[in-house]
């Protein structure tokens, strides 16, 4: 998938109603008007040679004046006269529908060093659009990036731009211009294009650049979160930065959250997970929401193994935290911590959230953990404010999780 499709640029329309093919003198008229925009000084072979070119191109005698303007150009020897005779070529090449005339008509244009200033950022534009589609993709690049410095205003532009340095295997530069499409497509009010996420993380990935590819999968969820984008972010952050035990509990906490579970591993993953670290009450719902969704087939001998497991265990786990709830004023932070954590497996967040808190007082509990765990617990509560503090407090190796937990609340309803 690409970008932008081949572009039919509508140089006609483009150029021919900017009048710059309007403003070649009619040489065939012995007594010429003046003629709009700038002037050119014209010799009198370059004018006896161009006067019956065009009037060839009047009369629909396109291929006669194909081979009248080969013996004109010949005579073209100052900038003016190679300016205008690319003028007149590229009404020629218009006619004739040759976007290989036409692009070289553009080129001598260029070349001719007698292009209005005004008009050689758009002319660049559209000449390195031709190199794009003739595959020439380094003319390409130096021509539009010479548009874009002239000050040229084109998101097309910007992503051929992208295109074309992906072509050449220039990664970060080709998703530079995807960003700035992005960012001048929203300056404009107009909303930048789920593909456009799409493609940049597409060539990321393919590129093994796991950075940007945790970068823009955050964005496409910023801009579009559906839960199968959220899976896709989620999903790729798990298996890119091998996320395991612990911090894999939280990711699937939010993978929950985001409706980014699916399929039958999902839910039996996020319950084998919730069972290691005696969460029985977590691994029990986490199974029963898989069989609500359909995701999970009840008839799956794995998963009743695990789900008999985990109910077994349910009443003898609530005895043991009613009576850690009762003693953690008086115990470890790290104790504290394991409690509220019991209760967070329940989705008793509001039990939670004083025992996290009291964990902190205290000390001796792994701060980050609970942090992010403080901040779950908020965000679950629908406590955004706090939420976001908590996370923002998450250092080290659980920073990333606690990033997308915040971009969650961001995109958030």
């Amino acid at each position: 998938m690409k970008l932008v499709s081949a572009l039919s640029l509508g140089v006609a329309l483009s150029l021919g109603a900017a009048g710059m093919v309007g403003t070649a003198p009619a040489f065939a008229a012995k007594k010429e008007k003046p003629a709009a925009g700038p002037s050119y000084n014209l010799g009198k072979p370059f004018r006896a040679a161009v006067g019956p070119v065009q009037g060839l191109i009047k009369a629909g005698k396109l291929e006669e004046a194909k081979t009248a303007m080969t013996a004109a150009e010949l005579t073209a020897l100052t900038p003016d006269e190679k300016y205008v005779g690319g003028q007149i070529r590229l009404e020629l090449a218009l006619a004739l529908k040759d976007t290989a005339m036409q692009a070289k008509a553009l080129d001598a244009m260029l070349a001719s060093g007698s292009t209005p200033a005004a008009d050689i950022p758009k002319f660049s534009f559209f000449a390195g659009n031709f190199a794009y589609e003739r595959g020439d993709f380094a003319t390409a690049v130096t021509r539009m990036t010479e548009a874009d410095r002239l000050g040229y205003k084109s998101t097309d532009m910007l992503l051929r731009l992208a295109e074309a340095n992906f072509k050449q295997n220039k990664i970060s530069e080709g998703l530079g211009f995807v960003e700035r499409a992005i960012g001048e497509s929203k300056a404009a009010g107009t909303t930048p294009p789920e593909s456009w996420y799409q493609r940049a993380t597409s060539v990321g990935y393919k590129a093994k650049m796991w950075n940007e590819v945790g970068k823009w999968t955050r964005l496409q969820v910023r801009a579009y979160p559906s839960a199968e984008n959220w899976r896709n972010a989620l999903v790729i952050y798990r298996d890119s930065a091998k996320v395991e035990g612990q911090l894999a509990l939280d990711l699937f906490r939010l993978m929950r959250v985001t409706k980014a579970l699916a399929g039958e591993r999902d839910f039996f993953e996020y319950a084998s997970t919730a069972t290691e670290r005696a969460l029985p009450g977590e691994a029990k719902s986490t199974i029963e929401e898989g069989f609500a969704s359909g995701a999970v087939s009840k008839t799956s001998r794995a998963v009743n193994e695990m789900l008999t497991l985990a109910t077994g265990k349910i009443a003898g786990d609530r005895s043991s935290l009613l009576s850690s709830e009762k003693s953690a004023a008086t115990g470890s932070g790290k104790a504290a911590s394991g409690t509220a954590d019991g209760f967070l497996g329940y989705g008793e967040d509001a039990k939670a959230i004083p025992l996290y808190q009291l964990a902190l007082t205290k000390g001796g509990a792994d701060v980050d953990a609970v942090n992010t765990r403080l901040g779950i617990a908020y965000a679950r509560t629908g406590q955004k404010d706090l939420a976001r503090s908590a996370f923002s407090l998450v250092k080290g190796p659980r920073a990333e999780i606690a990033a997308f937990w915040m971009l969650w609340l961001d995109t958030k309803a």
